[in-house]
């Protein structure tokens, strides 16, 4: 009998080769991320979703025959996992697949802060040449700061090294050895914020880092900062950002993600100062592409195969709670 795999978002055709060449499997596709067709969910044995396809119990209740979930993404606050628990569904994710893809948009970030490239574009459009108002400044010699020091936040702190910088971050979860193999120093939050010059965040989205960049932290620092969010919006309350940008209490910030998403046209971020955006894209490159749609398509194929699991959700981890 095969196996029918509804697929609800991007999946490299490779890959998708690859799983017909595996076994037994029937592959079917969902017409829209967020519209998945109630004959081939309750017909389907394994889902192959992305951020925009939310698992909910409901969904559970439809999908009867339903064995295995893959998200092709590192983030899985789109899965009611309780629910998935409760109906016997196995969830695994692809976390490694996005860290290069992540941290060069980190990345970029910061060079766009550092080198006033987007103002500089923005006066060439408009047929001015003015670089005495454009001052970047350079990176060598200068503090980076990493909040939450996982798969990304090690790339990136690799990368800062190779600027020269120094790497300090903070991060509960990590022992003393994950610092100390890296040559990073370990300091509590508010130090991270006091001592570097640019600071990029790079948490999960739990409760406990639900808006935990807090404004005494922003408030008082004893000089403004570039501040980074790849991660999740929920990490800072936009609100505070703004206030922070209009105080000059940072330097400039950038975001890739936002506690509402698409950002509202309304949103008063878009009148930001010193604010860089992007309509969260740290995934969206060919190779993390690619990478995910394999990773995926090979946990499928080996779950089928001989029950075989990996980076299972919820995760086994000490950071990881509920909501």
């Amino acid at each position: 009998m095969k196996k029918k795999i509804l697929i609800s978002d991007r999946f490299s055709f490779e890959s998708q080769l690859y799983l017909e060449r595996q076994g037994p499997f029937e592959i079917l596709k969902a017409p829209h991320p967020m519209d998945l067709p109630l004959e081939s969910l309750v017909s389907c044995h394994a889902l192959l979703i992305r951020s925009k396809t939310e698992i909910t119990k409901d969904l559970f209740e439809k999908a009867r025959n339903l064995q295995v979930i893959v998200t092709m993404t590192s983030g899985f606050d789109h899965i009611d996992l309780g629910a998935a628990a409760k109906w016997g569904v196995t969830v695994m994710h692809t976390p490694w697949a996005h860290r290069e893809s992540a941290a060069q948009l980190t990345w970029s970030m910061v060079m766009a802060t550092a080198t006033q490239i987007i103002p500089a574009q923005m006066q060439m459009n408009s047929q001015r040449w003015a670089r005495e108002q454009l001052k970047g400044f350079e990176l060598f010699g200068r503090t980076y700061g990493i909040v939450g020091l996982g798969r990304i936040g090690t790339r990136v702190a690799e990368i800062a090294k190779a600027f020269g910088m120094r790497v300090v971050a903070f991060d509960p979860y990590q022992d003393a050895e994950t610092f100390q193999t890296r040559g990073i120093e370990r300091l509590g939050l508010e130090e991270v914020f006091h001592q570097a010059d640019v600071i990029s965040l790079h948490v999960p989205k739990t409760p406990e880092t639900h808006k935990f960049i807090h404004r005494h932290i922003l408030s008082d620092l004893p000089k403004p900062v570039v501040l980074i969010n790849t991660c999740r919006g929920s990490v800072i309350d936009e609100a505070l950002l703004l206030e922070a940008l209009e105080k000059k209490w940072l330097l400039a910030a950038a975001q890739d993600v936002f506690e509402i998403e698409p950002l509202p046209q309304e949103s008063p971020l878009r009148q930001a100062p010193r604010l860089i955006m992007t309509p969260h894209i740290g995934s969206q490159t060919e190779e993390a592409l690619e990478k995910a749609s394999q990773m995926a398509a090979e946990k499928i194929a080996r779950f089928f195969e001989s029950g075989m699991t990996s980076d299972t959700l919820p995760p086994k981890a000490p950071w990881y709670q509920e909501s």
